[in-house]
């Protein structure tokens, strides 16, 4: 595996590589096929917002790392965002990207519907990272997601949604749809390529 290397958390890079992803039931399924063809090549990093609370997260963690080319952690607080790496929000934790591109955790608050957030995830990435950003809302039974790819195409970046059909629930997908205008819909598996043509996409 290629060595990582830090990224600079400055909305001035030349290239998309920051993608941020929220996925929740049946997330995990539509991860691992997107894990299955990515390039182990590709400088990016991936941060997921992943509510899987019916499974094990070692089973979690071992799913994805069967699938995906890359490492793939769960975040630590604190640690540096680093390219060619998959992050995954620990169980119960909003996990976002801070000042300086380091992730964060916490636990929320008492008006917190969902965690993780993904809004919050993408909201974050936008502020920081601003056009570097590729947002991603997969499979889930909520209705999170859609004003944090508002976010992302706000500050420049590309919002992808997995086509509802293709997922397990239909939900998160469907409500991104209607509340934003993305730029692509896609089955999962195709969005590993779609991600590589993006990146190497000048800005």
């Amino acid at each position: 595996m290629p060595n990582s290397e830090s990224l600079p958390a400055s909305p001035s890079s030349g290239r998309r590589d920051i993608v941020v992803v929220g996925a929740k039931l049946g997330g995990v399924t539509a991860i691992a096929k997107i894990a299955l063809s990515w390039p182990e090549h590709l400088p990016v990093s991936v941060i997921i917002a992943l509510g899987a609370s019916h499974q094990p997260p070692a089973v979690v963690l071992q799913i994805i790392e069967g699938y995906a080319p890359v490492k793939v952690a769960y975040a630590v607080h604190g640690e540096a965002v680093r390219a060619r790496r998959i992050y995954l929000s620990p169980p119960g934790k909003n996990l976002i990207v801070g000042t300086g591109g380091v992730l964060l955790l916490d636990d929320g608050n008492a008006f917190d519907m969902v965690k993780p957030s993904v809004n919050r995830l993408f909201a974050a990435a936008a502020a920081i990272y601003g056009q570097r950003v590729i947002g991603i809302v997969l499979s889930g039974n909520s209705a999170d997601g859609a004003q944090g790819l508002l976010d992302i195409e706000a500050a420049g970046g590309v919002g992808i949604v997995q086509d509802p059909k293709d997922a397990a629930a239909e939900r998160m997908p469907k409500h991104a749809l209607r509340g934003d205008h993305p730029h692509y819909c896609v089955k999962a598996a195709e969005m590993a390529g779609l991600v590589q043509e993006l990146s190497e996409e000048p800005l």
